[in-house]
């Protein structure tokens, strides 16, 4: 039998007790550098320099071996994925008045809107660096995030939007969260208080909608509760996030106005399994009324939600069953419904 030193053996003696004292996993990088230390060993053992020269011309050796491992991006060679998107067909769909809703259709906007929301962004700072290689048209970035936004199920995985829009998956993830980070910048220009002349709008459209004026105007706001579902159970107190439909996510409550939906409270941070009754308890509507209502103003709610000075729901059985409530329960269903478009973008935002 050799009794030569045997690195492969060494390494696997190495493996087996990382395993048996379960060490956590190691990069490829440190991997590298711990072989390749066993190999320096070896060899100084089994084959000593002859000369000093020698020496000092293999320690360089060394010494640029181990700057290589350390500063070297990928071990082993890469082969360019080939990339050919068709998200720059938004650009043309967008030149043609009768292909508008095509570009809606990839983008989840109109143009208009499109290059409104690029003109409140592209200022942030997040886009702009010093780095010899420039960052993608912001153009570009906002209409990956878009695109991103508006898909669901199967198609919403990172990899399916880097096919669509001929881009990587991790340019996918950081084109998103700049977009995300400049528009929540804006936080403070449209989620704020609104004036009294914004809430007189608002009772306006009331009137318009219900065909009279009465005490009902003085419900400028609604809220509701949606569920941002995760994609599996977590780890830690799990059940916690299991809702009434069988999935596990977050409660988010929303405000919103009737008549353009513009958001003006929300909160967020509790569990799926809170009822909207709970989770509304940690709203401002609650916490600083004050701050939204003045006077005989209100806020509209479903079922779910208790009866307060501020805050009018619909009625729950058996009252529902009166056929007065009915009624009236119709015609807040009506003035409530709109509400729902709002939901996919909160649900992506806290994905």
């Amino acid at each position: 039998m050799s009794n030569k030193f045997n690195v492969t053996h060494v390494l696997d003696l190495v493996f087996s007790i990382q395993s048996l004292i379960k060490m956590p996993p190691i990069s490829l990088h440190k991997e590298a550098l711990q072989v390749y230390i066993i190999l320096m060993l070896n060899r100084s053992i089994h084959t000593p320099f002859e000369s000093l020269e020698e020496a000092c011309l293999q320690f360089n050796l060394d010494v640029a071996t181990i700057l290589a491992i350390e500063e070297s991006c990928y071990l082993h060679s890469q082969l360019p994925v080939p990339k050919a998107g068709n998200l720059h067909l938004a650009w043309k769909f967008a030149q043609e008045l009768s292909h508008h809703d095509q570009f809606v259709n990839m983008l989840q906007v109109s143009s208009l809107v499109f290059n409104i929301i690029l003109t409140l962004i592209e200022d942030h700072p997040i886009f702009k660096n010093t780095s010899t290689h420039p960052q993608a048209s912001i153009e570009d970035q906002l209409a990956v995030t878009l695109f991103q936004m508006g898909r669901s199920g199967n198609g919403a995985s990172v990899e399916d939007i880097a096919h669509i829009a001929g881009i990587s998956e991790g340019s996918v993830l950081n084109y998103t969260k700049c977009c995300f980070t400049a528009i929540e910048a804006l936080h403070g220009l449209f989620v704020r208080q609104m004036t009294s002349a914004e809430k007189g709008v608002e009772k306006k459209w009331m009137d318009k909608e219900l065909g009279f004026k009465g005490l009902w105007r003085e419900g400028w706001l609604m809220y509701d509760g949606i569920i941002v579902v995760l994609y599996h159970k977590p780890a830690l107190n799990g059940d916690a996030y299991y809702t009434q439909k069988c999935n596990y996510g977050l409660n988010i409550q929303i405000g919103n106005t009737p008549s353009n939906l513009q958001s003006v409270d929300y909160s967020h941070g509790l569990t799926g399994s809170a009822h909207d009754a709970t989770a509304f308890q940690h709203t401002t509507a609650v916490l600083h009324p004050e701050y939204l209502f003045e006077g005989d103003e209100f806020a509209w709610a479903d079922s779910a939600y208790p009866v307060d000075s501020q805050t009018i729901p619909v009625h729950k059985r058996p009252a529902s069953d009166d056929p007065a409530n009915t009624i009236f329960d119709t015609a807040v269903a009506h003035l409530r419904v709109l509400s729902i478009s709002l939901w996919p973008s909160y649900q992506h935002h806290f994905k």
